[in-house]
């Protein structure tokens, strides 16, 4: 029976692992918004133009630019490669062509990149972001090598 009320207990605490950043982070889950800073684009042409127009002043963090420029990037065209039944080994995009699939940086080999072949990339990131909160706070609990403490 006490190990039946252990299992419970992780068993909740897992959950909430999963619940609390799925609320933090609910508006680019659930909602409508994105975690890709596209307003960092608003700062060079073609997009500086229409800028005003649609009401975006300045970036609000320009350091995450490599986001929005690099990262997004090589979501798409792993995503565009796999669907057409391709292995990316090169991309052809960049100068007169490079190693993709070598490089490691675009994280495609990573179990949890697999996300964004499901989702649209817009979202992804957010289920993304919210599967490594609950991986990292789940397997503390549930790989823990000592007994849970007992409570007050």
């Amino acid at each position: 029976m006490e190990r039946l009320e252990s299992w419970k207990r992780e068993f909740l605490i897992v959950v909430g692992f999963l619940l609390l950043p799925l609320l933090l982070y609910a508006p680019v889950t659930l909602g409508g918004k994105t975690m890709i800073p596209v307003d960092n684009l608003f700062q060079w042409q073609p997009w500086a133009s229409s800028a005003e127009q649609l009401g975006v002043a300045t970036p609000q963090n320009s350091l995450l630019t490599d986001l929005v420029i690099e990262n997004y990037a090589w979501k798409r065209f792993f995503v565009e490669s796999v669907k057409a039944g391709e292995i990316p080994l090169w991309q052809p995009y960049l100068f007169a062509g490079s190693p993709f699939l070598a490089t490691g940086q675009h994280s495609m080999l990573y179990p949890f990149s697999w996300l964004f072949l499901i989702l649209p990339i817009a979202k992804a990131y957010g289920w993304c972001t919210v599967s490594q909160l609950w991986l990292a706070g789940g397997a503390d609990v549930c790989v823990r090598p000592y007994p849970l403490p007992a409570p007050f």
